[in-house]
C-alpha cells in the first residue's frame, strides 16, 4: 500500500510539472538554466528538474548539468502557482517556497506559470 501511494505521488508531481511546462516556448524567461524542484507531498519529497531554454521548458528526472536553482515547495503551493492563484514572487516573499541559487530565474519562471506570457 505504501509503495502504491508513493507511486501515485510521483505520478502526480510529474503531471503537475508537465502541465506547468506546457506551452513554455511562448513564455520563455529569457534566462536559460536548470531548476531543481523538491516537491513535498504526503509521502515525502520528490525531486524533478526543469530545463528552461529558448525552446521552452522540459521536466527531467536527472539534470543535464548542475542546477542553477533549487526550489523547495509543497505540492499544494505548486498547484496554486500553476493555477494562477498565487504568484512566484509572493510565494517566495511569504516563505511558501524557498529558493537556493539563481532566485531571479526561479521566481521569473514561476511568475509566468499559466499567465500566458
Amino acid at each position: 500500500m505504501a509503495a502504491e501511494l508513493r507511486n501515485d505521488a510521483e505520478r502526480s508531481v510529474d503531471q503537475l510539472l508537465d502541465w506547468c511546462c506546457a506551452g513554455a516556448p511562448a513564455r520563455s524567461t529569457g534566462r536559460p538554466g536548470v531548476l531543481r524542484f523538491v516537491v513535498q507531498t504526503e509521502t515525502g519529497a520528490h525531486t524533478r528538474h526543469v530545463t528552461v531554454s529558448d525552446d521552452g521548458a522540459r521536466v527531467r528526472r536527472y539534470p543535464p548539468c548542475p542546477p542553477n536553482s533549487t526550489v523547495q515547495i509543497s505540492k499544494s503551493d505548486l498547484t496554486r502557482l500553476a493555477l494562477g492563484e498565487m504568484r512566484g514572487s509572493l510565494a517566495f516573499s511569504t516563505g511558501a517556497l524557498q529558493v537556493e541559487g539563481d532566485v531571479v530565474l526561479a521566481v521569473t519562471w514561476l511568475d509566468q506559470l499559466r499567465s500566458g506570457q
